[in-house]
């Protein structure tokens, strides 16, 4: 198998070294004004003893699958975050869609993970500082290159049932494309297999798992905006935002970023 392919490689690392670290989180809150007397937003976490997470499903590389439990540097940094406010966490694993549905609802505190692209999300809610990109790949048949949208035009694709609607506008540039919705990476690179459709649209850590298939090929497709890796909250809630920022804001200058 060949490709144009490249993960931005050892920032999930990085992020271990100590950056979750509890002595960091609470000086950030802190900093924020997290304290006995608190505002209003950290107040209430307090008061119901939970701090509810929505993750967004992109099969990130800060998040993992443990049977029905994620793990990884995302549900470190909430895990944290609740035991400094003295809480349980409660996650819900969803798409972008629903988890910022459940923002704007009140069903949720935070959402994390690739969910904004282009700032789009600043109207409507308290929105963090990036603390990596989400890159979309294409699977294609071995030999059939498609590095742009435009490559794409008159073509049958699969994407992600989760793709946000940015994303298929974009691709939807393209003149003539069909999209079809899959439940799985696996379930669209098989339909690339059989001809059903002649490319997958995915984010990166999906596409990772059909870099040692000769039948297919991975490739980056240069015109198609990233989304950001983000932490988002609702409006109300400034003293946790800013709290969760400093972390993040603390770690990128720290490490260069």
């Amino acid at each position: 198998m060949d490709g144009n392919f490249g993960f931005f490689g050892g920032l999930p690392v990085r992020l271990t070294r100590g950056f979750w670290g509890a002595a960091l989180l609470a000086g950030a809150l802190a900093g924020a004004g997290c304290a006995k007397k608190a505002a209003g937003d950290v107040e209430r976490i307090q008061a119901s003893g939970n701090f509810r997470v929505a993750i967004v499903d992109t099969d990130s590389p800060y998040t993992s699958m443990e049977g029905e439990t994620p793990v990884g540097i995302e549900p470190d940094l909430a895990e944290y975050i609740g035991q400094m406010l003295g809480v349980e966490v409660k996650y819900q694993v969803c798409g972008k869609k629903e988890a910022l549905a459940a923002v704007a609802d009140g069903e949720a505190d935070v959402a994390l993970g690739c969910i904004n692209n282009s700032g789009s999300l600043a109207g409507d809610y308290l929105v963090s500082t990036s603390y990596g990109k989400g890159y979309f790949y294409v699977v294609t048949k071995a030999g059939d290159y498609a590095l742009t949208i435009g490559a794409l035009e008159n073509s049958p694709l699969g994407v992600d049932r989760g793709l946000d609607e940015e994303t298929r506008s974009s691709l939807y540039q393209a003149e003539g494309v069909r999209i079809t919705d899959y439940d799985s990476p696996q379930a669209g690179a098989e339909a690339v297999k059989s001809g059903a459709i002649r490319a997958y649209v995915c984010y990166e850590n999906q596409a990772k798992l059909f870099l040692e298939d000769d039948e297919l090929q991975v490739q980056n497709v240069s015109n198609l905006a990233p989304e950001e890796f983000v932490v988002v909250t609702g409006k109300g809630n400034g003293t946790l935002a800013s709290g969760m920022d400093t972390l993040i804001r603390q770690f990128l200058t720290e490490d260069g970023q």
